[in-house]
Order: C-alpha cells, then sequence, then structure tokens
C-alpha cells in the first residue's frame, strides 16, 4: 500500500494526579530520522518513545512533542546560589562602568536557564510505572493515528501517480505511432535531400549512399527506447503493492525512464515533423517524469 511521509498525531492520557499528552508529526526523509523534546527531568522516557515510532513507521523525519503533568506531594526548589552571586556581580559592575538604572527582581532570576531546578526526593518506582505506561499509551495512540492520515494521504498520493502514469502511457502512443516506418521515412527524405544539394555525389557513390542513408537512418531509431520505457512503466505500476521502500524503488524506475525520454530526444532533435511531433509527446512525458519524481518523495 502506497503511504504518505507527511502526517501528524496526538493523543492524551489523564489519571488522577497525571497528564500526558503526546503529539506525533512527520515529513518526508530519506531514513528514519526521530526528534523528541520532552521536559528534562522525564528524559528517561525518551528511548520508550523513540522505539515506539522507529517499530511502527520505516522512513520518516518524526518529531515528537510530549507534555506530562504530574502532581507530586511535595515539591522542593533549589537555587543555583553561585549563578545568582555571578549576576548580581555582573550587574554591579555594569552599573559602575554604564548609566544603567534598576534592580534585578526575582522575575527576572525566574527567567535566566539553569537558576532554578526542582530538587524533590525524586518519584517513586510505582510513580515512574504509572508515568511510563501513560506515555507508551499515548505514544502508540499518536503514531497509530499519524499511521491512519499517513495512509489517507498515501490514497491522495496514489490517484496523482495514476493520472500521470496515464497522461505518460499516452504520450508513450503517441510516440510509438510516429516512430512506425520512422528509419524507412528518414532515409528516403536524406537521400531526397542530398539528389536535391548534391545530384553529382548520387552519381558517384551508387549504391553505397543507400547503404549509408540507412545507416544514417538507424541511428534515429527509438524503437528500443520505446520498449525499454514500456517495460518500466509496467515496473513502476507493480511496485504499488509492495509493502516497504516503495518510494525509493520507484525514484530509481523514473530515473532510468527519464533516461531512455532522453535518449529519444537526442535521437529525435532537428528532423522533420514526424520527429518534432514525438519530440514534443517526449517532452511532455519529462514534465510529468518530473512531477512524479516530487510526488514519490514523500513516499514511505
Amino acid at each position: 500500500m502506497i503511504t504518505s511521509m507527511t502526517g501528524f498525531g496526538s493523543a492524551r492520557a489523564e489519571g488522577a494526579n497525571l497528564t500526558v499528552l503526546v503529539e506525533v508529526k512527520s515529513v518526508n526523509h530519506r531514513y528514519i530520522d526521530i526528534h523528541v523534546k520532552i521536559p528534562g527531568e522525564f528524559q528517561s522516557f525518551e528511548n520508550q518513545i523513540r522505539q515506539r515510532i522507529s517499530s511502527t513507521f520505516k522512513r520518516g523525519r518524526f518529531d515528537a512533542f510530549v507534555r506530562i503533568d504530574y502532581k507530586r506531594s511535595a515539591v522542593r526548589l533549589e537555587a543555583n546560589e553561585e549563578l545568582v552571586r555571578a549576576y548580581v556581580s555582573l550587574q554591579d559592575r555594569l552599573k559602575q562602568q554604564f548609566p544603567i538604572e534598576g534592580a534585578l527582581t526575582m522575575d527576572m532570576l525566574a527567567k535566566i536557564p539553569g537558576l532554578i531546578a526542582i530538587t524533590d526526593s525524586g518519584l517513586s518506582s510505582e510513580e515512574v510505572a504509572l508515568i511510563g505506561v501513560a506515555v507508551d499509551g499515548s505514544t502508540t495512540e499518536a503514531c497509530r493515528k499519524l499511521a491512519a492520515m499517513r495512509q489517507v494521504e498515501g490514497q491522495t498520493l496514489l490517484r496523482d501517480i495514476d493520472g500521470r502514469l496515464g497522461s505518460i502511457a499516452r504520450h508513450l502512443e503517441t510516440i510509438e505511432a510516429g516512430a512506425r516506418g520512422f528509419v524507412e521515412h528518414y532515409r528516403k527524405q536524406l537521400i531526397t535531400r542530398i539528389e536535391e544539394l548534391a545530384p553529382e555525389l548520387v552519381k558517384d557513390s551508387g549504391h553505397r549512399l543507400e547503404t549509408e542513408a540507412l545507416l544514417y537512418a538507424e541511428r534515429s531509431d527509438i524503437t528500443e527506447e520505446t520498449i525499454r520505457l514500456r517495460s518500466h512503466l509496467e515496473q513502476f505500476a507493480a511496485l504499488k503493492s509492495l509493502p516497504d521502500e516503495t518510494g525509493k524503488r520507484m525514484d530509481f524506475i523514473l530515473q532510468e525512464m527519464n533516461r531512455e525520454v532522453t535518449t529519444m530526444l537526442s535521437k529525435t532533435s532537428g528532423l522533420n515533423e514526424r520527429g518534432a511531433a514525438i519530440g514534443q509527446a517526449a517532452i511532455e512525458i519529462k514534465v510529468e517524469i518530473e512531477k512524479l519524481r516530487e510526488q514519490v518523495q514523500n513516499i514511505e
């Protein structure tokens, strides 16, 4: 199933003294890349969250935001007194050198990172277990909702991809129709043009001119490229049923498709109106391939 790498999921768990909120969002990434933002005092749960995400998804950049509110019976706050002294000393020195007015207030001190810390006796093993269960449950539910959203987004991508594959197939039919008898047509045109410009060359060369014209015309034959391009289309369509790494495989095949179309353009550039029609269809295919490459970058 086609799955997008873009989505969002959130879940909340509540108890008598506990509230846990987990939000997980994801965007496309070549590999799996997980970032967790969680209050410092609960950092011990970070690996638990990472494992839950990595066991659910294969690719993408994930940003998990965790909020844990736990009501303790007793909490003590401690100030970093050395840090306070340093700030007060700095303020005194600056006042001596510059016309600075005012004084440090408790509100100002409370905003200084690392100055005030919670120093309660710590959580009991029962409390840790309770919070851990809530965090894991919320993370699991958030991941479930994220996965569901990624699947919905994947179906939207699939509809767009199917439409573009159909467009490529129609343009390829135009190329195949124009390429039928193209070598013989180009051979005759080449000989006619030589007869117009240098008739004496035709008399002198005889059958050798026919041979040279045919060899030159065969260099513009795009039969092999059209066969390979159609084969790539079939391979690409078959990838839609793969369980994982679909995006990577699709991107590789699109590179091969683009290579075949580029060869077609180089072989038919500067030719007659038939070559121009083939070239226009090939350009349209290249446009669709580029749009497909943008879409598959977001497929898991």
